[in-house]
């Protein structure tokens, strides 16, 4: 039953992006959203088990997803004004920071949501719940808070 509600968010996931990457679809658009949404449901939840992560934290994952739309619209204006300060001719450096997930946090779901904007890329996995991303310069955004519980070094 678990592996059904998996596949089943897997796939609505995968038909929200669709829907959100195109704008408004058509009906013949949705039929073929749907159908193409299987077998990326199976094969996100094949890589997400063959990584070994778990998909825990239901709480927080909801908390995640509702945040993650804020993140994604403030990141966006940062990476624009970043990009300005570059073309003016200043200099504009990302960091790397290693985050430690709260408890609960599968770091498969997490690294996705963090690496789907433009804030933060997550470029490896340490021991335990310690993940290491890329960020833009600056404070860290709403989704690292809400994934970490404040922890990041």
């Amino acid at each position: 039953m678990a592996g059904a509600a998996e596949l089943f968010v897997w796939w609505v996931l995968a038909v929200v992006l669709q829907v959100f990457l195109t704008g408004p679809l058509s009906w013949l658009e949705w039929t073929v959203a749907a159908g193409a949404a299987v077998p990326a449901a199976f094969g996100a939840r094949a890589v997400r088990r063959a990584s070994g992560a778990g998909s825990g934290g239901g709480a927080r994952a909801l908390h995640a997803v509702l945040v993650w739309p804020v993140a994604l619209v403030a990141d966006t204006g940062r990476l624009a004004s970043l990009t300005l300060r570059a073309l003016r001719g200043r200099q504009v450096r990302g960091r790397f920071q290693t985050l430690e997930l709260g408890r609960g946090t599968g770091a498969a779901w997490a690294c996705t949501l963090l690496s789907a904007t433009p804030g933060a890329y997550a470029v490896g996995l340490g021991r335990g719940r310690f993940v290491l991303v890329h960020t833009l310069p600056g404070p860290p955004g709403v989704l690292a808070d809400a994934l970490t519980d404040g922890r990041r070094s």
